[in-house]
């Protein structure tokens, strides 16, 4: 084997790939293309293109009225426009390069420091869309009032995100009745953090909107702007100089004001409100897990219950046994491809109203909306095996909601279209689609009434929701149901078809379970709870009727069931009358647009978006990297400038991108000096050196993204370089020989990624990348090198949070000089020195068994988390098969390694300070017996495979 370590170091130089392009991930696809214009009023520059011009008049007019209250309130002006980037649906939203990075459904809408941007989605009733809006906005005053409109300081400084987010929440009073339900619970189960705390997440929202809201109660609207001011002088500083400053509190005193605040408001309703297991008992999925369980759908028979779970850290559909209230089968089971994920309100996507599962008549099939590419298609699950039974793609965007027919032949759904929220029918047979209230109010939540004649659903035109009944044979023929204050949303009919169960935050602003009698019109109260309950479900069971449905509580959704006899009345509800003229959402500023004032955008300005200095250390030496990038509006066009020192080496590289459509491309110039190691073991000792060399030179290069997972690369570019060349003396030592040529190559390959992540990285699915190079010498068309090259990456699950990584590197090159590759140390194979293997025919094997050690350690003055640990099998082999040098090679012989190298043994990771660490101990062995006794130990800094 030693022998095979001497020869393989002859040649050490791999051309290097000028690629861009990530070397894998996900493809983030411009679906559609945007036809920018831009309309100008006293506060703001919208951006709009021919699908959300629609709603320009509404969007201006929200945005000025948002911009007079937190003016108003904050005492203070931003001097310039607010750029506001607005778009039709999320579908689109979620196209947007501002951030090159995935936006998840669950992200509303975000603003950006770099020239105060604030970019959303319009898909929403008229009052929320306000509530975006501001809070949008807040984040813009805050950029100006806490940086000072410096990109600098607010790219380097980090606020907690309780005040950035619960100021914006708080300021924009965006709290819905669900959200509202987060903090009530909490403070009433002693989970209020202090202000100090790293809060985080969604809670960070609801926390931080209630502690600005008590400042404000106790300090009056001078003391909450005293804090806000007081933050930014002592930005960077803990919160307790900003609380010192402004109330001559300190974080300890602040926080027991806060909760006695808290306990004050929430006491007296939760002296009349209970648990919700006061009101019949939950469902159990996993006893050992807290999952969440949400959209209950009942079947026919009554005696199963279909809703979303994350029992096994997913979002699957799972059935339930009524009797029992436990797991009877899992329908989606497994990670998949067959689409992205499924559209579960809390889960995946934020909050709308209704349930987003349906099941069919026939007590077979089940039907959930799932994100598939751009949009959303219908899916009909198989309610017996699991498993998909059909897929419908549907023409509009944002699909829920769906709730079978009786007759099973039809889909009713909630879905947004040409600036409107309305309900759709999907023809199961035909596949044809049409929009059935076609209104103006925004219409949700869909049921068909027991005869199938008709259709009840949730229509806001204002402030609240109601819910209404439309005939299917006239849609013009309307009649609102419910009346009164707060919002009714996810009606369901009785078995007998004489009572509509709804959800509703008619008192106190909490949601509770209700029941409207439809002949007599009496309304009963079923649940009286603190946090929230949605989604009522009728059961049939040996003792009448039951409800069962979702409720918040101790921090999660779970499912509960109760009985409809044991509620207290709430009053008569007025007859059903026909539809009125529906009341419009009036904003406190109107905006008239004026067409001749919209503007084309006819050049793409580009202004410095981001700044970053990076420090590491790898491979025993120093490494820093200055980054930055340059972006238009949009951030569709970039420029990237790179500055790069290795040990001494300084590196540089210019690069322009275009995002703008499906096919991305790019040009790169680059100047590239650094060393690679030459061996020479032919004394006897490994004597290791370093070799210099320099690449100069330029690429054009595209991708096109073939699908979420798949893509096609490629690059065509020259390089002039020069090197010193290692070659093979006449006594067979080993010299280096400087040798400088240019370099025209073209490449492409294609690359597949499936991977599904959990906190601490991947945990399923499977990574590959397949690519060729051909350089030719000059261009006198002599071949150079001709390469290939693949990288596999295989993820299987153990259980939720063990998983076999498996990984497999091989590359070869032919020509009169061909392409070297070098792998050794770090994660390739262990036990060895960093890039100890060179040869221009490599492979490598790496098997990996990967599981938790410790989840979270926690001292006064340091926080681990996600320490794993590692057991591993690498082998590996590389050989030269080049002109006038082709030494024999044997991987191996009678069972035990000859050439091949191989180790094995143990490690383990944590994140600390935000770095990926690894310690690894290894021991060489043959496939028979450990070579030495001694382990080798290593570490370094960087991401596994």
């Amino acid at each position: 084997m030693r022998r095979r370590v001497a020869t393989t170091t002859l040649l050490a130089l791999l051309v290097a790939s000028t690629a861009a392009a990530q070397y894998f991930g996900k493809n983030k696809i411009r679906y559609d293309t945007f036809a920018w214009k831009v309309y100008p009023t006293p506060h703001f520059r919208i951006s709009f293109y021919d699908r959300s011009e629609p709603s320009l008049e509404r969007v201006a007019s929200f945005a000025e009225s948002a911009y007079d209250e937190l003016a108003r309130r904050l005492n203070f002006q931003i001097l310039e426009p607010v750029p506001m980037i607005i778009f039709a649906t999320h579908a689109d939203f979620e196209q947007t390069n501002v951030i090159v990075e995935f936006i998840p459904e669950g992200v509303g809408a975000f603003a950006v420091p770099a020239r105060n941007r604030m970019v959303l989605p319009v898909d929403l009733p008229d009052a929320d869309l306000q509530h975006l809006i501001q809070h949008e906005l807040t984040h813009i005053f805050q950029y100006e009032i806490l940086f000072q409109g410096k990109l600098g300081k607010a790219l380097t400084t980090r606020p907690p995100q309780w005040f950035m987010e619960g100021m914006a929440s708080y300021l924009a009073d965006d709290e819905d009745p669900r959200a509202r339900a987060v903090m009530r619970d909490a403070a009433l189960s002693d989970q209020v953090p202090s202000v100090r705390a790293d809060v985080g997440g969604y809670f960070s929202y609801r926390f931080g909107h209630k502690v600005f809201e008590f400042i404000e109660d106790e300090w009056g609207a001078e003391g909450l702007r005293d804090f806000i001011f007081e933050f930014r002088n002592t930005i960077g500083n803990p919160v307790n100089r900003a609380l010192k400053r402004s109330f001559d509190l300190d974080a300890e005193e602040f926080d027991s004001r806060f909760r006695a605040w808290l306990r004050k408001e929430y006491l007296p309703l939760a002296a009349r409100r209970g648990d919700p297991g006061e009101f019949g008992p939950a469902f159990r999925v996993e006893e050992r897990v807290a999952s969440y369980e949400v959209s209950p759908a009942a079947s026919p028979s009554g005696d199963l219950i279909a809703a979303f779970s994350t029992y096994k850290n997913d979002v699957d559909v799972v059935l339930l046994g009524v009797p029992d209230r436990k797991l009877f089968r899992n329908l989606t089971k497994g990670n998949t491809t067959d689409y992205q994920y499924l559209i579960a309100q809390m889960l995946t996507v934020g909050p709308d109203r209704g349930r987003d599962l349906a099941f069919g008549p026939g007590g077979d099939r089940v039907a959930v909306f799932a994100r598939h590419e751009r949009g959303r298609q219908l899916l009909v699950l198989d309610a017996v095996r699991g498993g998909i039974l059909a897929r419908y793609d549907v023409p509009v965007d944002q699909a829920m909601e769906p709730a079978f027919s009786p007759d099973g032949t039809t889909v009713a759904f909630h879905a947004f279209a040409h600036g409107r929220g309305d309900i759709y029918l999907l023809d199961l047979a035909s596949g044809e689609v049409r929009n059935l209230t076609d209104d103006e109010a925004f219409d949700a939540s869909p049921v068909f009434t027991p005869d199938g004649g008709h259709l009840v659903y949730s229509s806001q035109s204002a402030e609240v929701a109601k819910l209404f009944e439309v005939d299917l044979a006239d849609p013009s023929r309307r009649t609102q149901l419910t009346f009164g204050g707060g919002n009714d949303e996810g009606a369901v009919f009785s078995r007998d078809g004489a009572r509509l169960f709804f959800a509703s935050d008619r008192e106190d602003g909490v949601l509770d379970i209700y029941s409207l009698e439809l002949s007599s019109r009496t309304l009963t109260r079923l649940t009286h709870v603190i946090g929230a309950a949605v989604n009522p479900m009728p059961v049939p069971t040996p003792d009448g009727e039951r409800v069962v449905y979702q409720a918040y509580t101790r921090g999660r959704w779970r499912l509960y069931v109760t009985d409809p006899a044991s509620g207290t009345p709430a009053g008569p509800q007025p007859e059903p009358a026909e539809e009125s003229a529906p009341h419009p959402y009036v904003p406190a500023v109107s905006v008239a647009v004026v067409p001749e004032k919209v503007e084309k955008v006819k050049k793409f300005h580009f202004f410095v978006e981001d700044v970053q200095v990076l420090a590491g250390f790898s491979d025993n030496q120093f490494i820093s990297q200055s980054y930055v990038s340059l972006s238009d509006q949009y951030g569709d066009r970039r420029f990237a400038l790179v500055f790069e020192s290795v040990a001494g080496y300084n590196n540089y590289q210019l690069a322009y991108f275009d995002l703008s459509k499906r096919l991305q491309w790019g040009v790169t110039a680059f100047d590239n000096r650094s060393y690679y190691y030459g061996v020479d073991t032919s004394t006897g000792r490994e004597e290791r050196g370093r070799r210099v060399y320099r690449q100069t030179g330029g690429a054009f290069l595209a991708s096109y993204p073939l699908s979420l997972y798949h893509r096609v690369d490629g690059q065509v570019g020259y390089i002039d370089r020069a090197v010193e060349y290692p070659i093979l003396t006449s006594g067979g030592g080993l010299t280096f020989i400087p040798i400088s040529n240019r370099v025209p190559f073209v490449q492409l390959g294609v690359t597949g990624d499936t991977t599904f992540w959990r906190s601490y990285g991947p945990h399923a699915g499977r990574r590959w990348t397949f690519s060729g190079i051909y350089a030719s010498d000059g261009f006198s068309g002599t071949a150079l090198s001709k390469d290939l090259t693949f990288d596999g990456r295989q993820y299987v699950p153990l259980s939720q949070r063990n998983e076999l990584a498996l990984r497999l590197f091989t590359a070869a090159s032919w020509g009169s000089s061909p392409d070297l590759f070098y792998f050794g140390g770090l994660d390739t194979l262990r036990g060895y020195e960093y890039r100890e293997f060179v040869g221009n025919r490599v492979a490598f094997v790496n098997i990996e068994w990967r599981f938790p050690l410790i989840d979270h350690l926690v001292f006064p003055w340091l926080y681990l988390n996600n320490l794993r640990g590692r057991v591993f099998l690498d082998v590996g082999a590389a050989t030269f098969d080049v002109p006038g040098y082709n030494p024999p090679f044997r991987f191996m012989k009678d069972g035990r390694l000859v050439d091949g190298v191989s180790t094995y043994g143990l490690g383990f990771s944590v994140n600390l300070f935000g770095l990926p660490m690894h310690w690894d101990f290894a021991k060489r062995w043959d496939f028979k017996e450990t070579l030495d006794r001694s382990t080798r130990t290593s570490f370094w800094i960087g991401y596994r495979f």
